[in-house]
């Protein structure tokens, strides 16, 4: 195992890394360095054969996060994290790691669990809904289309609404306004992380391959952004934020993403994870599937 703590400067070999093993939406080499917050550094494990962890390390809290799941093929994956966690906790260079696991890797990491390490409850758990894109009616015709249908043809009408591209936007001020508006007034009870979406206006959208904005009566109220999973042909749907500036904004903002993306030819689409209230808001656009995820805590076991 080796510790490499210039990201920026092994920006090569973590990204060989994720085109070799990566699969889960999050392994993408610049949305992990739009994670930094002041007091952070980013820290690349790497393992046999070049597998890795992509970690963030708080050095004055001596606390990690381990970013998504780990860019190792599926045997390996419990392994590496054991063996991580072995090390970083007798050296002491960290004390407490944050993880994010799916569903049967949390199960499986959990079983595998050495005595003298202990997994606390999960803090929360995700719920990722897939879309069948081929599947999806953008014209939302029917029964079961017809509230979001008339949510959004009404919004519609009393807006005049322009989809401008993120990256050649000029004045990011706007764009760094509506993440600041998503996180005062969305009404969910959790923490709202929003460093890592002002870290990505700033990159200028760079870890994505879509990037647009959803402007109501010449203001910019949303933003929609993603990229496709590593050795896969499925879209992530990394970015849905809008301001909360007027009704039916969110359902047009999330329509017009789906939209889109069936429009360009994406086949499927994951759009996020997100908890019980986020959860039942995607799920009026009748997803196909839906995967978890367990975010909880790891310390020694003394």
């Amino acid at each position: 195992m080796i510790f490499w703590e210039d990201t920026t400067k092994e920006r090569q070999r973590i990204e060989n890394a994720i085109k070799k093993y990566g699969y889960a939406p999050e392994h993408n080499f610049e949305w992990y360095q739009c994670q930094l917050e002041n007091g952070d550094k980013n820290v690349f494990l790497e393992f046999e054969n070049g597998a890795g962890l992509l970690t963030t390390e708080t050095p004055a809290k001596k606390e990690c996060v381990v970013f998504s799941s780990p860019v190792a093929p599926p045997e390996k994956r419990v392994e590496i994290l054991i063996e991580y966690l072995k090390e970083v906790f007798e050296s002491g260079r960290i004390t407490e790691a944050e993880l994010e696991l799916e569903d049967d890797l949390y199960r499986k990491f959990l079983k595998e669990l050495p005595k003298n390490i202990k997994a606390r409850h999960p803090k929360y758990t995700l719920t990722w809904p897939i879309y069948n894109l081929a599947l999806f009616d953008e014209n939302l015709s029917g029964r079961k289309w017809n509230s979001l249908r008339k949510t959004r043809n009404k919004f519609y009408k009393e807006h005049k609404v322009e989809i401008l591209d993120a990256k050649n936007y000029q004045n990011k001020q706007d764009l760094h306004v509506v993440i600041d508006g998503w996180k005062k007034n969305r009404l969910a009870t959790d923490k709202a992380y929003s460093q890592e979406y002002h870290n990505l206006i700033d990159s200028n959208f760079l870890p994505c391959q879509e990037a647009r904005l959803f402007s109501v009566d010449g203001k910019i109220c949303g933003i929609n952004a993603g990229w496709i999973v590593p050795n896969s042909n499925r879209y992530y749907g990394a970015v849905g934020i809008h301001n909360y500036a007027f009704s039916g904004l969110g359902d047009a903002l999330y329509l017009e993403d789906l939209i889109y993306l069936k429009k360009q030819g994406y086949t499927e689409a994951d759009m996020g994870g997100g908890e019980d209230e986020l959860t039942a808001f995607k799920a009026k656009s009748h997803p196909q599937s839906y995967y978890k995820t367990h975010i909880f805590i790891v310390i020694k076991n003394n």
